[in-house]
Order: structure tokens, then C-alpha cells, then sequence
């Protein structure tokens, strides 16, 4: 989906005028979340008076246009890249097809389904998002603010000044407007907030199931059926947090190519390690041309093509390999580790 087609129904939504604000029909809802119950989100409707209702639907149309960016002075344009689950790029709007992604999918419908099954009550201090659905031409499109209701605390009240008297405001206070954190129409999100987008959908739990398949494909391969490979270890160090984004951003494309290209990049290790100089200078220089690769001696016995991993050692060379990061420069011919975006 391109939000820049001038067909698009977000393109269409940020060129609206002030004047044409009247199209467009605006509902409400505060969503509360509720992970382990059968039911994902409980939503209320809330009716708006007709000032903020107006002022709502200015206020998203211009967080639209907010989003764009001009580029030497085109037409201001919406800066849209695939969504990364290592990096988020702050210069762009991350995009998500979740018609890939059934788990994100069945959420997705959950979500709506919510607005349509209005009977549930929760609390005030339960709601965990605002989400506005927005109709023009019969089409929606649903922004999502991440924010909950102001609270009354132990320490902190909030209170109404009136004729030089404050009192107590024992009402809920909704924070409406501000940046958009996430916005979806039909089956593709656009980010502009991760976090959010994650907190939203548990995004976390679909990274450890991505990385979970993965890394079980990675260990099912014949270079780790050696005693050596330690696969379980190895599997084990992978599960933590900190390398969940590296393996769920492995696509099976690139599974596919460590199956079968496998011993062909061993080769290519024995041979550059067969190279390297005696001279302790040209040495020192030679392995700092190989530094990005030469750390992977130490996890692959290339003559038999098969991964050896310690009991101290860390994963992280390998997963550099397997996620194929490592890439030579068309320009020096050196190695290099990339970022994982390029």
C-alpha cells in the first residue's frame, strides 16, 4: 500500500480542507487490553461534543501532514520504509503488512471486533489507548493515540481554579491530540512510535516466536550435527533479549541461502585463512582487512564445515553470519558488518 498514491485513502484524508471537514464521520473509543482473557481488547465509545469532534479531525490532518517531508521542493511527501525489527528509523514511517503475520492479523480483528461488542465495563484507570476510526467515502482508517486517562494519585491531584478557589477535579481527564503513534488502514499499519506499536499488539511475544522458528531451522542444519556445535548452548545464549530482534530479522530467503551456501563461504574462510602472510607485519595488516571475518575461525571448523561452539563462548559472530550482515564493499573490497537496514 502507497499512503503517497493521490487515490489513497490517507493521502486523500491529510488534503482535506477545513471546509470539508463535515465528510468525515469520527468515533471515539478508549481501549483497555486484557492479555490473558479470551477476549484481547475491551473498548468503550465515547460521544464527543461537536467542537472537539471538529477539532479532532483538524488536529489528525494536520499530524498527517506533520509526517511529511519535503524533498527539494516536490510535493511534501509521506517518507515510508518496511518496518525493522531492530531499528526504528526515526526519518521514516515504518510500514507493516500484517496480512504476512497471521497472529498480528487475528489481533488486528480482535481490535475491531472490540468496537463492535460495546457491552463490556472496565474502569477508567484501566484504559490503555485511545483509537479514532475515521470514515470518508466509506473507507477507514484508525489512529491510535498511546495514552490512557490523567489519574489522581496519592501524591500528585489535579485540581480546577475557579474565582480564585482550586477544587479537586474528581472527573476523568482524557488527554486527546498529540503525535499519532501508529495509524492502519485495512490490512497495513504505518509506525511513527515502535514502542507503542509493540505495547499495543504484544509485539514482543510475535519477535520470540520469530526468533524461536528461526533459530530452531538454524540448529536443524547439517553444520550443527556435531558433538561440538553444542546446539543446545547455543540455542540457549540466543533466547536472550538481546539478540530476539537480530534472529526474527531473518527472512527465509536468507535461511535458505545458509542451507545451501553454507560450505561454499567455508571454502572461501579456508582460503583467506590459507593466505595470510608469515610476516608478523603484513599479518597484523592482512587480518585487519579480515577482521569482520576473521572472528569466525574461532566458531566454524571450515575443513569439515561444521559450527564449534564453546561452553564460554557468545553467539554473536554467528548470528552476524546466519543473518547475513557481514558484506564486502564494492568500493574498498573490505569487509564490513551491516547496519541492518542497508
Amino acid at each position: 500500500m502507497n499512503i503517497n498514491d493521490r487515490s489513497n485513502l490517507i493521502y486523500r484524508i491529510s488534503n482535506l480542507k477545513e471546509e470539508q471537514l463535515k465528510e468525515i464521520d469520527l468515533t471515539f473509543y478508549l481501549v483497555r487490553k486484557q492479555k490473558e482473557a479470551d477476549d484481547l481488547y475491551q473498548s468503550i465509545e465515547d460521544t464527543l461534543a461537536e467542537d472537539v469532534n471538529h477539532w479532532l479531525k483538524a488536529h489528525i490532518i494536520k499530524a498527517l501532514n506533520d509526517m511529511k517531508q519535503n524533498d527539494l521542493g516536490k510535493e511534501d511527501t509521506f517518507h515510508v520504509g518496511d518496518y525493522n525489527h531492530e531499528i526504528e528509523r526515526k526519518d521514516q514511517i515504518a510500514r507493516y503488512n500484517i496480512g504476512l503475520s497471521s497472529s498480528l492479523l487475528s489481533k488486528k480483528n480482535k481490535l475491531i471486533k472490540s468496537f463492535n461488542n460495546l457491552d463490556g465495563e472496565f474502569s477508567d484507570r484501566q484504559i490503555n489507548f485511545q483509537l479514532v476510526k475515521l470514515t470518508y467515502n466509506k473507507e477507514n482508517a484508525y489512529f491510535c493515540f498511546y495514552r490512557g486517562v490523567k489519574k489522581n494519585t496519592s501524591k500528585k491531584k489535579f485540581a480546577l481554579r475557579n474565582s480564585n478557589q482550586l477544587r479537586f477535579i474528581e472527573e476523568t481527564i482524557i488527554d486527546i491530540g498529540g503525535n499519532i503513534d501508529f495509524f492502519f488502514v485495512e490490512d497495513f499499519i504505518f509506525i511513527s512510535n515502535v514502542t507503542s506499536f509493540e505495547n499495543a499488539f504484544d509485539y514482543r511475544d510475535h519477535i520470540n516466536e520469530l526468533r524461536d522458528n528461526n533459530l530452531s531451522q538454524i540448529i536443524s542444519m547439517p553444520f550443527f550435527d556435531d558433538e561440538r556445535s553444542n546446539k543446545e548452548l547455543f540455542e540457549k545464549k540466543c533466547k536472550t533479549f538481546i539478540f530476539s530482534r537480530s534472529l526474527a530479522q531473518i527472512s527465509p530467503k536468507t535461511l535458505s541461502a545458509l542451507q545451501t551456501e553454507f560450505e561454499s563461504r567455508c571454502d572461501e574462510l579456508s582460503v583467506i585463512k590459507r593466505n595470510e602472510p608469515r610476516d608478523e607485519k603484513e599479518k597484523i595488516i592482512y587480518r585487519e582487512k579480515f577482521s569482520t571475518l576473521w572472528g569466525l575461525f574461532e566458531y566454524i571448523d571450515v575443513a569439515s564445515y561444521k559450527v564449534v561452539f564453546n561452553d564460554d563462548a557468545l553467539p554473536t559472530p554467528l548470528i552476524h553470519f546466519f543473518s547475513d550482515k557481514i558484506v564486502k564493499s564494492f568500493l574498498t573490497k573490505d569487509f564490513k558488518l551491516a547496519t541492518s537496514y542497508e
